[in-house]
Formats: C-alpha cells, sequence, structure tokens
C-alpha cells in the first residue's frame, strides 16, 4: 500500500506530476476522470506567490472533486520559501511538495 501522510493510494498509484504550463484545473479534472489517484497544480514561485503576481495566485486554485489534490512550490530563498507555506496553506491542498530538483532552464536558473 503506498501512501502519503495519511492519503492512502493502493498499491499502484496514478499521480499527475506538477507541469507548468498543462497540469490546469481542466486537465486535471479530464486527469482525475481517466483514474488518476492524485493530481498537482502546475508549479508555483514562491517569488511569485509572495508577490501576489496573478499568474501564480491563480495556480492555487483547487476544486474538491480533484482531491486529494497537491501543490508544488520552488525557490531560493528561505524565507520566500516559508512565506509562501503560509500563503499555500490557505488553499488547503491535501499534499504540499517542495520541488527539489527540476532541470528546466527557467527554475535552475533561479538556483531553486
Amino acid at each position: 500500500l503506498v501512501k502519503i501522510g495519511d492519503i492512502e493510494l493502493g498499491e499502484f498509484p496514478l499521480l499527475l506530476a506538477p507541469m507548468e504550463d498543462v497540469s490546469d484545473p481542466p486537465f486535471r479534472a479530464l486527469c482525475k476522470e481517466q483514474g488518476a489517484d492524485v493530481v498537482y497544480t502546475e508549479f508555483v514561485s514562491s517569488e511569485g506567490l509572495i508577490r501576489n503576481a496573478a499568474k501564480s495566485v491563480m495556480k492555487l486554485d483547487i476544486y474538491e472533486k480533484e482531491r486529494p489534490v497537491g501543490i508544488q512550490i520552488f525557490g531560493a530563498k528561505m524565507d520566500s520559501m516559508l512565506q509562501t507555506i503560509d500563503i499555500v496553506e490557505k488553499s488547503n491542498p491535501d499534499i504540499i511538495d517542495i520541488n527539489f530538483g527540476c532541470p528546466v532552464k527557467k527554475v535552475v536558473s533561479k538556483g531553486a
């Protein structure tokens, strides 16, 4: 049995990865309909969230039918990441994930 925290996912869970410009609400809904056990929002920049950037804040929109749902954050500054956790928790995701190795140039070039 695979578990993430208190979330039981069965033996062979299907998880939708957090993908920039892909994992939006309509795509997540489609994936849930097709059997995804857990979905993630697009990953979110800590700097974008603490600056209240509209594109970043919009990525925090989650819906009950998506649950369990995770939000992945990335950033290079500890203080920004800590502030981001407070912001993300208000969206009440089932999982908060910290990105520790995305190879995308846009992310790596920021030291995240």
